[in-house]
């Protein structure tokens, strides 16, 4: 079938920044990690969960054995010592414990941290009957950050009671999920840094990076201008929190910085030295570097989210662009691939090979995916923890919202670092899950659905997607059970197909060898309407142009262009047949401060113009989808919030319209866990 070529049209993008914490599950603890808290909390009359919170928020409750972070704070509590911040010192003279055995005995650094926390709520006026309200602890745990700014205190005090919202679970300590609603006091006049309840008025957002907040270092730790042209992206880990590394690089007695920090929960991204100014932080090599710091310390890999993963890489691939930097590992480095530098950051838990697949453009093709778990006609959702505990959640629709809570389907399915992604692989009507492992192994599980959960996961291939490919799922021979498709970039720009069989996939097949290149935009549906699915492109960048190969059965055509000016830089292109004619459609979201939704509807020989199906829907970071939600035929929207509340909204398609966005869910997934 011949594609025609369309008119153009205008869309505005940029991509918004977000401003959110998750839950994710502690790491390894000390023994007596539990005790520790609540002989603290005995003694000093601080909330047991805030101050679990609060140890989260700085360290993960790793005391890291000793070692100092980069502002030269210690153990569990962050207790810090430097010409700014002297809680060391301050729990010394109200525990009685000497420095040492605050920097080390993890029991002491927890009693020192309640120490200084009920020191300050004291300050504060907290009466015996407040201190029992961990609402009322707001202004005093924005104080024990540290921070000069307000923002910057805001920020922390938020992360606080965002995990204290979410909850925490692990071996040793769990924090049950708390409905806070804290007093900020006089923070509540302190605008947070991101617009991340749609108000462009909060904060001020960088323009170098427009994602990013804008809060500038100390002019003692940077230099204005630069000697030499930008040549390398040097990656960092913060060896400390994302709030307090801001504060940090904002203490003048620091003298080191970096131009961006990204938070590990969500992946917020905030901008701290100029592009064209210099940063103190690989020494010699400051002058034609850019600086990345990621929150977390380079020993404990639990800091290392995909969130993070993914926002760092699209900054590194923006900046690289920006600025003609190639995108390899000669020009994208760790601080300790540097000559004259003594750090180990990122270290051995930093995946090169994920990270890297990421920068040029790797992740999952996120056109769309089926997602109807018990086979009732409606699409379902499903949230993949990754983590330790790798759990596969999933709500089911009703046709007006998703039944009750989330249950868990599986509870050991997609590790950190792999792609999760779902499809009718055994043709029964019921949508199953995949993960592709990449990495040296690159195997393929399946794991298929009863109806009210997923069964054992089994390997289905063992060789498809190694590492810096793209994979995906469509039915591409058009027999009713879904296939798997490859993108595999780097010079060649193949695309491989292996088929199912109902029990597992056939080997891979090259089907296209030039397609979706370094960078562009990857996905998968029917266009046509002949019942096959095909391969689309968004290229973004420049042209942001949108190709099409439709798919024979046995192979895709000639890739044709079929618009010319779709889904910019920085938007969310999906696929789905939004009106209901059998025919995938183009969809993109904006993504930004203005929430707009644009379509371009196919008519089985080509797209017609964009036009603007909603003004109001996933600003600002948030993750939209498709998927026929209430089983009427036609493809609706979806958009997970993420942060504090975690909510789940869906706009109905009217065949020429989404609907306002109602609310579907109101706690599903959280930040760092893949969302379908």
């Amino acid at each position: 079938m011949q594609w025609k070529h369309v008119r153009k049209t205008l869309l505005c993008a940029a991509v918004g920044g977000l401003l959110l914490t998750a839950r994710p599950a502690v790491a390894a603890q000390p023994d007596g990690l539990d005790e520790a808290f609540a002989d603290a909390t005995a003694e000093y009359q601080v909330p047991k969960d805030l101050l679990v919170a609060v140890g989260y928020g700085e360290t993960h409750l790793d005391d890291h054995d000793g070692e100092p972070s980069s502002a030269n704070g210690y153990g569990v509590m962050h207790l810090v010592s430097n010409p700014q911040n002297k809680t060391l010192e301050q729990a010394a003279k109200l525990t009685g414990e000497s420095e040492g055995q605050l920097k080390t005995d993890t029991a002491a650094n927890i009693r020192g941290g309640a120490a200084v926390l009920r020191a300050l709520a004291d300050q504060a006026g907290l009466d015996a009957s407040k201190r029992k309200d961990v609402n009322a602890w707001y202004p005093v745990v924005a104080r024990y950050s540290g921070a000069a700014d307000d923002q910057v205190a805001r920020l922390y005090a938020d992360t606080v009671y965002g995990i204290l919202a979410q909850g925490l679970k692990g071996p040793e300590v769990v924090v049950q999920p708390h409905k806070v609603s804290p007093d900020r006091g006089k923070y509540a006049k302190v605008k947070p840094l991101a617009a991340s309840t749609g108000d462009a008025e909060a904060g001020i957002l960088s323009t170098d990076y427009p994602p990013a907040h804008w809060v500038p270092a100390h002019p003692n730790n940077y230099s204005v201008g630069r000697s030499s042209p930008i040549r390398k992206i040097v990656i960092h880990v913060t060896q400390g929190s994302y709030a307090g590394t801001i504060n940090w690089f904002q203490n003048p007695s620091a003298q080191v910085s970096a131009h961006y920090v990204i938070r590990s929960s969500d992946g917020d991204v905030t901008q701290m030295v100029r592009d064209t100014d210099t940063a103190y932080h690989v020494r010699s090599s400051n002058p034609e570097a850019l600086g990345i710091e990621h929150e977390g310390y380079v020993d404990n890999p639990s800091w290392f989210t995909d969130a993070m993963y993914r926002s760092s890489a699209a900054l590194t691939r923006y900046l690289a662009d920006k600025w003609g930097i190639a995108r390899t590992r000669a020009n994208i480095v760790g601080h300790n691939e540097l000559p004259g530098n003594d750090h180990t950051d990122p270290g051995p838990n930093w995946n090169w090979d994920y990270y890297m697949s990421l920068v040029n453009g790797g992740g999952p093709a996120l056109g769309g995916s089926p997602a109807d778990f018990n086979g009732d006609g409606k699409d379902d959702i499903v949230t993949f923890t990754h983590g330790a505990n790798a759990d596969v959640y999933v709500a089911t629709s009703n046709g007006n919202g998703f039944d009750g809570t989330s249950v868990k389907w599986h509870d050991y399915f997609a590790l950190s670092g792999e792609t999760p992604l779902t499809g009718d692989f055994t043709g029964d009507g019921k949508d199953d899950i995949v993960t592709f492992t990449h990495g040296a192994n690159a195997d393929v599980y399946v794991a298929p659905s009863t109806g009210t959960s997923f069964g054992a996961a089994a390997k289905w291939h063992d060789f498809f997607a190694p590492s810096g490919e793209i994979p995906a799922v469509g039915d591409f021979d058009g027999d009713g059970k879904d296939d798997i498709v490859t993108f595999t970039r780097g010079s060649a720009n193949d695309v491989y197909v292996a088929l199912s069989n109902g029990t597992g996939f056939g080997t891979g097949m090259k089907w296209h060898d030039w397609f979706a290149l370094n960078g562009e935009f990857p996905a998968v549906g029917d266009v046509n309407g002949d019942g096959k699915d095909d391969i689309i492109v968004f290229t973004q960048g420049s042209a942001n142009d949108v190709y099409v190969a439709t798919s024979t059965g046995t192979g895709f055509n000639a890739a044709v262009k079929v618009h010319d000016n779709f889904a910019l830089a920085g938007e969310q292109p999906r696929v789905a047949d939004v009106n209901g004619d059998g025919k995938d459609d183009i969809v993109t979201f904006t993504n930004n401060n203005l929430g707009d939704v644009w379509v371009a509807i196919s008519d089985g020989q080509g797209f017609g113009p964009g036009l603007k199906w909603h003004d109001w829907f996933a600003p600002n970071g948030e993750f939209p989808y498709t998927g026929d939600y209430n089983g009427d035929g036609k493809d609706d929207i979806i958009t997970f919030t993420r942060g504090t509340t975690n909510d789940v909204y869906v706009g109905l398609s009217t065949g020429t319209a989404f609907g306002t966005g109602i609310k579907w869910h109101d706690f599903f997934g959280l930040d760092g866990e893949t969302t379908l």
